[in-house]
């Protein structure tokens, strides 16, 4: 990367603060779908539980997270320096401490949304800890440290534009597996049938829609800055555009299926079905013209009612549909940039010559170091996710016994729900006798 001037670096180094500011306000959208998605009796928990995820982050991302992802380098595998964080431009070349904090933060929150209504408080900054202590940075700096080991290997680079792997795979993968691990919310299934459990306000779902599609501008048109200081502002356009077109062209899609399905307009399936959308073109927004970007959403916008089909046949409970998202869809989109990536963005961006299968033959390198990727990154944080949970479910620390699930989480261990007037009300709709419901 060519040196920038100062007045240049100091505009870039804004405008990269501003993003992140945009990402870090995708956890209010967050826990807006959350909330939304779960139901009345447990929303204290979910608000609780995205809160200690952010604290925890900042505090672990600054002592050693950033240290491992962005330090100089032990042969490529892990960083060894800058633990304690003070702030050393000199490390920021790659992402700055704050950007790369929300998406680490990021990543975290998805697992939160597979694991809703039925799992102790205590494990939610456990599993906080081990992703952005360790499995997070270990997977960045094999995947965006130019030096790495992984990226050493050919002619070609890792391509993961702004964390369709390195974030929102991770954190589905983490996702599923603690669903699989807790396994399912009473009455979830009966007698191998699905038994819906909605949420209790569609319209915080919605909200929570939009406010994370407007800060998931931020999350890439961020990245180009990392990329490239000097890039045009057609670059910063091209992502815009890109997250737009895919994000539409799949919530269109998802809706279409879901009324193919059930007859019905459904628009969680929708809201679901933008934000596969969202995840599949973060790992290409930079790298693919429109068209391809649009495709990729319609791709997205079918294979997430499916996969959302598939884990309830096998009987996982996913109570947001995080893992069909985020990980199916941060997966694809890796494999996807295999074939529609163009060397004139790949070079613009990252400096390099390949490309997609479409263009050019060197795409066949690309194929095999995306492959390489993902599956390091499915083996490396499946192994963790799975001795962190069986672990914990061995030790009975995972999952709330079975009166808690029934009264509701906030009323056993929050001190009360977080609508009291909205419980009162029911109750007394219900009828009670001396204080017994009816």
């Amino acid at each position: 990367m060519a040196p920038v001037d100062e007045a240049t670096s100091s505009i870039t180094s804004s405008l990269t603060i501003l993003n992140g500011f945009l990402v870090f306000f995708m956890q209010v959208g967050f826990i807006a779908l959350e909330t939304g998605s779960g139901r009345a009796k447990n929303v204290r928990n979910i608000l609780l539980k995205n809160l200690l995820d952010a604290m925890l982050t900042a505090i672990c991302w600054w002592a050693v997270g950033y240290a491992f992802a962005y330090g100089q380098t032990a042969n490529g595998i892990i960083g060894y320096s800058g633990f304690f964080y003070e702030g050393d431009l000199a490390m920021g070349h790659q992402r700055p401490w704050f950007l790369s904090f929300t998406f680490a933060v990021a990543c975290c929150v998805i697992v939160s949304g597979c694991l809703a209504e039925r799992t102790r408080l205590v494990v939610y900054p456990l599993y906080t800890v081990l992703i952005t202590a360790l499995v997070h940075p270990l997977l960045v700096h094999w995947i965006w440290v130019d030096y790495s080991w992984l990226n050493s290997l050919g002619p070609c680079r890792v391509l993961d534009f702004a964390g369709g792997l390195a974030v929102h795979a991770l954190g589905g993968l983490f996702g599923l597996i603690g669903a699989i691990a807790v396994g399912p919310r009473l009455g979830r299934f009966d007698d191998g049938a699905v038994k819906d459990l909605p949420g209790h306000d569609m319209a915080f779902v919605t909200l929570g829609t939009f406010m994370l599609w407007f800060g998931w501008f931020g999350f890439n048109s961020g990245s180009v800055y990392v990329y490239q200081p000097t890039a045009p502002s057609s670059a910063v356009q091209l992502v815009a555009m890109n997250t737009t077109l895919s994000a539409s062209s799949a919530g269109l899609a998802s809706l279409a299926v879901a009324c193919w399905w059930s007859g019905t307009y459904d628009l969680r399936v929708c809201c679901n079905g933008v934000l596969s959308g969202l995840v599949i073109v973060t790992g290409i927004c930079g790298f693919v013209d429109p068209w391809a970007a649009a495709v990729c959403g319609l791709i997205a916008g079918v294979v997430y009612p499916l996969s959302s089909h598939a884990l309830l046949r096998l009987g996982i409970d996913d109570p947001l549909d995080s893992s069909a998202v985020h990980l199916v869809n941060g997966v694809a989109g890796l494999l996807l940039l295999s074939f529609m990536a163009k060397p004139h963005h790949v070079a613009l961006l990252t400096g390099g010559s390949c490309g997609g299968l479409f263009y050019s033959t060197a795409g066949w390198a690309q194929l095999g170091i995306q492959v390489l990727a993902i599956t390091l990154t499915l083996a490396v944080g499946g192994v963790a996710a799975a001795a962190l949970f069986f672990v914990l479910r061995r030790l009975n620390l995972l999952r709330v016994d079975q009166l808690t699930e029934l009264a509701g989480i906030d009323n056993i261990d929050h001190g009360g729900p977080a609508y009291p007037e909205f419980n009162m009300q029911t109750l007394h709709g219900m009828g009670s006798h001396n204080g017994v419901v009816r």
